[in-house]
């Protein structure tokens, strides 16, 4: 003789009858996860999120097949899911769709404890954490857009690489038909200059980066850009990590930590060239060597504000490490000068 019982009955008494293993699984399984959740951001922010990010578009992936199945069988055959007249291909694909359903919701479940994690150890750090304005100098493909970009993340902190200032100066005067070296017309780029068109994929290409160092040698664009750049470090005292090549000697010169990074014309040449072969750009190596060279010549030969490191700026040469090796030396730099181990920020 069966035993009947209403549905939130039979719920009930299906968590009484769990063994205490079963009931101490999953709570072990979110500490692990939050537990994780903490270690990765506080070792790594940009690394964490990441992850984050993965973690959700991986679990929407499992959940959303499987909500729209349930959803379908719930509203057009609920005989189904009551096991009456139907096929075992009917059945089947209820079972698959309450798989999927299961395995997202718990694939979400993982995330959320994961995220979690990371929040805490970011909001317990706030309070410890300095907020620094991190300045980080250096020339062209020396890696210090890509390594400025995992400090700013590693300390929960914004973000600008000055480069694109100049760098949209001289797109919008190219755009105006105008010379590169024309001075009032770069100096109207400069002052109408939209922020949000800083977003633009082609202002990240090396043809960009070389007009952007001739507009850079008009002072009166770079005294236009001044103020803005300064404005972004100094916004509520978030602390700001600003990458270029004279933040530390002209934007920031009371920066908590200047980083001037450099790494030999040979080993630089290479990256740039891996850049274009990578874009399906046909270019001999000799040429971007070439090339590099001329650039540094304009930017450290420019009237104002040239490309040299800052007198109490701390070196680090990139020309044998590869970015996480980069990344590893710049924070054992922060942390030698403010005397501590550096966690994130908020």
């Amino acid at each position: 003789m069966g035993l009947a019982l209403p549905l939130g009955d039979a719920a009930a008494f299906g968590y009484l009858s769990m063994t205490p293993i079963e009931v101490a699984t999953p709570a072990i399984l979110v500490a692990v996860l939050v537990a994780v959740g903490a270690w990765s951001a506080r070792n790594d922010g940009s690394r964490y999120v990441q992850l984050l990010r993965r973690g959700v578009i991986a679990a929407g992936i499992v959940l959303i097949p499987g909500a729209i199945s349930v959803g379908w069988f719930t509203h057009f055959d609920p005989d189904t899911i009551s096991g009456i007249t139907t096929s075992p291909a009917e059945q089947t694909a209820w079972i698959v769709s309450m798989s999927l359903l299961g395995a997202g919701l718990s694939m979400f479940a993982g995330v959320a404890a994961f995220g979690l994690g990371g929040w805490l150890s970011t909001t317990l750090q706030n309070d410890r954490t300095p907020r620094l304005i991190i300045a980080i100098d250096g020339p062209a493909a020396s890696g210090k857009g890509t390594l400025a970009k995992r400090v700013a993340a590693h300390f929960g902190v914004p973000y600008l690489d000055t480069g694109l200032l100049y760098r949209a100066v001289a797109r919008d005067v190219a755009a105006a038909t105008q010379s590169l070296e024309d001075a009032a017309a770069a100096v109207a780029a400069a002052k109408g200059l939209d922020a949000r068109s800083l977003s633009d994929p082609a202002l990240r290409g090396p043809r960009a980066g070389d007009a952007a160092s001739i507009v850079a040698k008009i002072p009166e664009v770079r005294a236009a850009l001044l103020e803005y750049q300064r404005d972004f470090a100094r916004q509520e005292g978030r602390g700001a990590v600003l990458d270029g090549r004279d933040i530390g000697t002209v934007v920031c010169p009371d920066a908590d930590i200047k980083i001037f990074v450099t790494a030999s014309d040979e080993a630089r040449a290479r990256r740039r060239h891996l850049e274009h072969q990578a874009r399906g750009e046909a270019i001999d190596y000799d040429q971007v060597l070439k090339d590099l060279r001329s650039r540094d010549a304009r930017d450290s030969g420019r009237s104002v504000a040239p490309l040299e490191a800052a007198s109490d700026a701390l070196e680090l040469d990139t020309t044998d490490l590869d970015p996480d090796q980069a990344f590893a030396a710049a924070l054992k730099l922060i942390a030698g000068k403010v005397g501590k181990s550096p966690g994130p920020g908020r």
